[in-house]
């Protein structure tokens, strides 16, 4: 009877693949030398640093930054995703602080219609 090789790749969980391996190969297809290859190509996030969200302003920038990484394959899309998401935050947060602070501080005109 014959029994075929399985994959001798080790998952996170200590576990190994338990794939048929490929012929003359300890790997099956999916964690094979040609994998690794494709794997190498992903984006290499660790370089991609953008400036300090100090005001408004910046948050396009930003924004721009982060596209242009992601289409230089500098950055995977989902982390760029969640970076614009947050981006949509903080700019939300600057208009219920700057609406908020309208309201704490009333023009001076509206002051003498009380007098």
């Amino acid at each position: 009877m014959y029994s075929a090789k399985t994959c001798r790749h080790i998952m996170t969980t200590g576990r190994t693949c338990k794939s048929p391996a490929m012929r003359g190969s300890a790997y099956c297809y999916y964690h094979g030398p040609q994998k690794k290859k494709e794997h190498a190509s992903r984006p290499t996030e660790s370089d991609f640093k953008i400036d300090a969200l100090d005001d408004p302003s910046c948050i396009p920038l930003i924004g721009n930054q982060i596209l242009q990484a992601m289409a230089a394959n500098r950055l995977s899309k989902g982390r760029a995703s969640v970076m614009l998401q947050t981006l949509q935050t903080v700019m939300a947060s600057y208009r219920m602080a700057s609406s908020d602070a309208l309201e704490l501080n009333p023009s001076p005109d509206d002051q003498s219609d009380n007098d």
